[in-house]
């Protein structure tokens, strides 16, 4: 990755567990991001996904030896290989604005962010079934101090393969956020998501806020 990119992206890894029920294998990894760029919609960038390779996916923490992208996994790979989440620039921070005043920070009514991201897989069927988890805060803005009651936050998860994108879902998660203007966390899960087993490690998984439209792939 250039020293530009790097500088659009700010990752600092943290480790977390996530249950490892059902016979998931269990990485605990997740990513927390330093997030100071504009909400943008999940899938426009998709296209730019290519990004995501500049972070690398650095095989070598899910194989027990470092492998070309091509080169086809052994059995015991294949059980340990768990591909990483990556919470693309821009769609970690999703602002709601007063209407005729987008853009404007005095006129936020509430701003929700995406700090953590991981994931856990299985290995059944010729399928890799993963639970993808993604975790954040939201809080009032200005235009809604003092203001109470459920927000609905649309997230996405998807799985890009090379050119291909085998699983792609929009969801959404209600938060309930008090008038006091402290800061609620949430937790974003998708335990639907289903590929083939790969082959190689070529999935990028991708988790993000997205505003749709919610009848999109």
């Amino acid at each position: 990755m250039d020293g530009a990119a790097r500088r659009r992206i700010v990752a600092n890894l943290v480790f977390e567990d996530v249950p490892a029920g059902n016979g998931f294998i269990d990485h605990g990894l997740a990513m927390s991001f330093a997030m100071t760029v504009r909400a943008a919609r999940f899938g426009a960038l998709l296209g730019f996904v290519a990004l995501a390779s500049c972070q690398s996916m650095k095989v070598g923490d899910t194989l027990s030896t470092s492998k070309a992208g091509d080169e086809e996994l052994s059995a015991a790979d294949l059980r340990a290989y768990c591909p990483r989440v990556t919470l693309l620039e821009g769609t970690a921070i999703l602002k709601t604005y007063a209407k005729g005043h987008k853009d404007d920070p005095d006129h936020i009514i509430y701003q929700a962010t995406i700090t953590d991201v991981t994931r856990s897989c299985k290995y059944e069927g010729g399928n890799l079934y993963m639970q993808v988890a993604a975790a954040g805060r939201v809080v009032w803005g200005p235009k809604g101090a003092g203001g109470s009651g459920s927000l609905e936050l649309p997230v996405r998860v998807a799985v890009k393969q090379g050119e291909n994108l085998p699983y792609s879902r929009l969801g959404k998660i209600t938060v309930s956020v008090p008038p006091t203007g402290d800061a609620v966390q949430f937790i974003y899960k998708d335990d639907q998501v289903v590929v083939p087993a790969p082959t190689s490690p070529n999935l990028q998984v991708i988790a993000g806020f997205d505003e749709g439209p919610y009848d999109t792939p």
